[in-house]
This record gives C-alpha cells, structure tokens and sequence, in this order.
C-alpha cells in the first residue's frame, strides 16, 4: 500500500431503509454475498489493497452490535468458530491482518459526515473510502483505484455510462482519454430525458456511473468540512465532488467489473452490469440537480 494512505474508512452509516424489513434487525452490510456477509467482502477488499487499517463507520442504532461484530471479525475468530462446529480449519482469512475499529457516526447523517468521521479517527494522509453497501466480490475494486492514480490527487472509481441506470447514480461527465479521465461535471440521477440528452451531447463515452471508491486527499476533507460549515443541511457527497472538480483535477478510473448494491431490495444477490446504485438516499429536493446547486 501507498506510504501516504492511512488507511480505509468503511461507510456503513445508513439505516438501510430501502431493505427495513432486514435493516430493523441486522445492519444491511451483514446481507449475504455469495453465502458471505457483504461486509466481510468489503473488509477483504481492503485487506487486498495492502492496508493496515480500516475503520467501520457505523449507525448508532447499531451499537449494541458492535461488541459482537468486533468479536467476530477478530484475529483467529473463524478458527475458534470451526473448532467449536467441528469443521476443517480455513486458511487464515487476509482480513484478519487488519486492524479494524467500529466508530459510531457522529453529527448529521450522510456520507460526507461519515468520510470526515473515519478520517479523523485515522489521521493525516490519503484515506479511500468505500461505502459498506456497495460490494465488490472479486475484492479489486478498492486496489484498482488506488492503482491507477497518484497520490494526493482525489480519485473515484466508475462505470461505463448506461442510460437505464443513470436516473439511480450520479452521472459523471469526463474530459480526457485513456483509462484515467478527469471530473468535468456531475448530473445527480438524472431522468431518462436528461440521460438521453447527456449521451447526445457528451457521448456515451465521455459519461460514467459513480461508484462506491473513492480516494480523499487532506485538501479535499478539509474542503468538505467547509461545505458542510456553510450549509444548513450537508450536501451530497457525489454533489461536492463534482464542485470541488470546478477548480481542482479529481481522477476516474473506469470499473468494469459489477458491484452489488445491498441497499437494493431483493437484489443483494445479484450484481448489476452497470455497477452499483449510490449507496444513500438523497435528502428530499437532490434529486435530479446538478453541481451548480453547489457554486
């Protein structure tokens, strides 16, 4: 891992209200992937980009979990597991490396609030941030990111642009060629007339699906921190991106491999083609807007 990352803020801060039926008992990020919880996922996605540390931003109405979820994520958890099932001990998981804290949110709920949360409680230097609903089961998603860009430059992970599922993203409108493009702007879900229009007059091409990566620079959170200072309610975090690419060079990298939405209902098992849906709601009136609501 880059020197200068200090490490992963895990989003899990939402209260699922998409899937209440689950999400009144067990945190979302605990819905399986692949006969695993998502969470579990996510946390082997951040082992595979080489990170040392992760800390889970979780709901306060899940704290009461946390002594248990500490418990079972810990190191030699699924052996003393297997021991007492009975069953042939697994190679040590990757995940089991990591040092990983459970923090509650704190302040106002949305995704800039849990960013600078998780932030703050690792330190200074680059943080990734990855939303704990949106689930990578190849586990690259995280290490493709970081990868492809530079240090101390913000950097999102996207999808190629596809017109059925713009009006549940954010869609991106990139300047530049090759596999690393440049933020040139930002459509929240817009409705299929916008989408098509923005494919007449950009080009599918130059449009992508934000997804659940993204890496945060020191400049970019404190620039956060002064967004949400200035607002009486906190903005969209795909929204003060895309105002913060007004003046600043924010990278993305292209994913094509599919993400699972575990907010989605009754689809936890099913990986979209496109990616992955945002992975919060939108506060009421943010739909539709694009960054100009943010000048």
């Amino acid at each position: 891992m880059n020197a200068q990352l200090a490490g992963v803020v895990i989003a899990a801060g939402g209260l699922g209200t998409r899937v209440g039926g689950w999400s009144a008992v067990l945190p979302k990020e605990f819905r399986p992937v692949q006969g695993r919880p998502g969470l579990v996922h996510v946390l082997e996605e951040t082992a595979a980009l080489g990170a040392e540390r992760a800390v889970v931003v979780h709901h306060p109405y899940y704290t009461p979990l946390i002594d248990w979820t500490r418990q079972v994520f810990a190191p030699g958890a699924l052996a003393r597991y297997q021991e007492l099932a009975r069953q042939p001990l697994s190679p040590r998981p990757p995940s089991e490396a990591l040092q990983v804290d459970f923090i509650a949110q704190r302040g106002r709920y949305a995704d800039v609030t849990s960013a600078l949360n998780g932030a703050e409680h690792l330190g200074s230097g680059d943080v990734c941030l990855a939303f704990a609903d949106n689930v990578d089961p190849s586990h690259t998603a995280l290490s493709e990111l970081i990868t492809a860009t530079a240090p101390g430059i913000p950097a999102i992970l996207a999808s190629p642009f596809d017109i059925q599922a713009a009006s549940s993203h954010g869609v991106i409108v990139c300047s530049g060629a090759g596999p690393v493009r440049t933020m040139a702007g930002l459509v929240e879900k817009p409705d299929p007339a916008h989408a098509a229009q923005l494919a007449a007059d950009h080009g599918p091409d130059n449009l992508r699906l934000l997804q659940g990566r993204v890496r945060l620079t020191p400049e970019l959170l404190n620039y956060l921190a002064a967004a949400m200072r200035r607002t009486a309610t906190e903005p969209k975090l795909s929204l003060a991106l895309a105002a913060y690419a007004r003046h600043n060079r924010v990278d993305i990298v292209t994913n094509r491999r599919p993400v699972i939405d575990l907010g989605a209902p009754d689809h936890a098992e099913t990986a979209h083609p496109a990616g992955c849906q945002e992975p919060r709601h939108a506060h009421p009136g943010a739909h539709r807007h694009d960054v100009t609501e943010l000048r």
